[in-house]
């Protein structure tokens, strides 16, 4: 029986990643001892690709991957791609690509059709954290950690639905593939309730903190009696600017945040959000990349404050 990548990486201590890295770089025909001492002495390194977004959602994820490549003795380094920046993010990888690294993970980064072809003409293994796109084949092939955008946008929606609320707005998502699955997700949790939805509710950002001035000027024009911010970010820009303009959170507008970082907190109200475990989803991009796993997402849940009004107990007594 031949051996197959596991027992090749049993036998050398290390890797499926590493031994798969140096397979890809060899030969076809191998021995086993051949190909564990190949792997043995291969590189240690793990690049990560990080998406420049403007909020502060990576800082767990990337202590994780830290603690996880040191456990596992392996050295990580860091490779700013942008914004969404295609010309960057190319670049980066590149980079990676030239030290030879064991593996990448790519925090956050939307791919192109040349990172995507760079990337399956390396053979090295990679995992996207935080970011996927079933429906793009573009993301064809590369596996994921992360938490299920979709499923986030309708629990956000629910919780409000729950508590009363039915015009409820959608603020400083962007139009890649993660705003487009919390979009979709905001949208099947109103029309599934029999709600009103109306694309003049959403107001499209970059998860930033930002001046939310304007955005909060223009969704309070629609007479709405709730919000759900991209992030926390989003979500304190705003409720900063509610104040300036005189609105009492929660009793004139309810907010619930994506993220559910240490900002949620330390605000006045401490904000109501779906939180997702960013530290284990860093933890999980390590092994599973190292163990060639499959893709996974990260289970969110509600973490309750203080920046929703309950309107009506109707809901409850279905």
């Amino acid at each position: 029986m031949k051996p197959t990548i596991k027992d090749i990486a049993q036998r050398a201590h290390v890797s499926t990643a590493t031994v798969s890295r140096v397979l890809s770089k060899k030969a076809k025909s191998y021995r086993p001892e051949t190909a564990a001492e190949l792997a043995a002495n291969s590189s240690m390194l793990i690049a990560v690709i990080l998406n420049n977004t403007q909020t502060n959602f990576s800082n767990d994820i990337i202590a994780a991957i830290q603690a996880e490549t040191d456990k596992a003795g392996y050295q990580m380094f860091i490779l700013y791609a942008g914004n969404h920046d295609a010309r960057l993010l190319n670049q980066a990888i590149s980079v990676a690509l030239e030290r030879h690294v064991a593996g990448i993970l790519l925090v956050a980064t939307s791919l192109d059709e040349q990172a995507a072809r760079t990337l399956r003409e390396s053979s090295t293994p990679c995992r996207l954290v935080s970011v996927y796109d079933e429906a793009d084949p573009r993301y064809t092939g590369f596996k994921f950690t992360s938490s299920n955008n979709e499923k986030i946008g309708y629990l956000a929606t629910n919780y409000l639905i729950e508590r009363g609320h039915s015009r409820i707005g959608l603020a400083g998502i962007d139009r890649s593939s993660t705003g487009k699955q919390r979009l979709h997700g905001y949208q099947r949790a109103m029309t599934e309730h029999g709600l009103i939805l109306r694309m003049d509710w959403v107001e499209y950002g970059d998860y930033s903190f930002g001046p939310q001035q304007n955005m909060l000027k223009t969704l309070m024009n629609k007479d709405l009696d709730a919000i759900i911010t991209a992030s926390d970010m989003v979500a304190v820009g705003m409720i900063r600017e509610a104040h300036l303009l005189g609105l009492n959170i929660p009793k004139d507008l309810s907010f619930i945040s994506i993220d559910g970082t240490f900002l949620c907190d330390i605000t006045i109200p401490t904000i109501t959000s779906v939180t997702q475990d960013f530290y284990q989803m860093g933890l999980i991009a390590v092994r599973s990349l190292l163990n060639d796993d499959d893709s996974q997402f990260i289970p969110v849940h509600i973490t309750p404050r203080n920046s929703v009004w309950l309107l009506s107990k109707k809901s409850f007594e279905r």
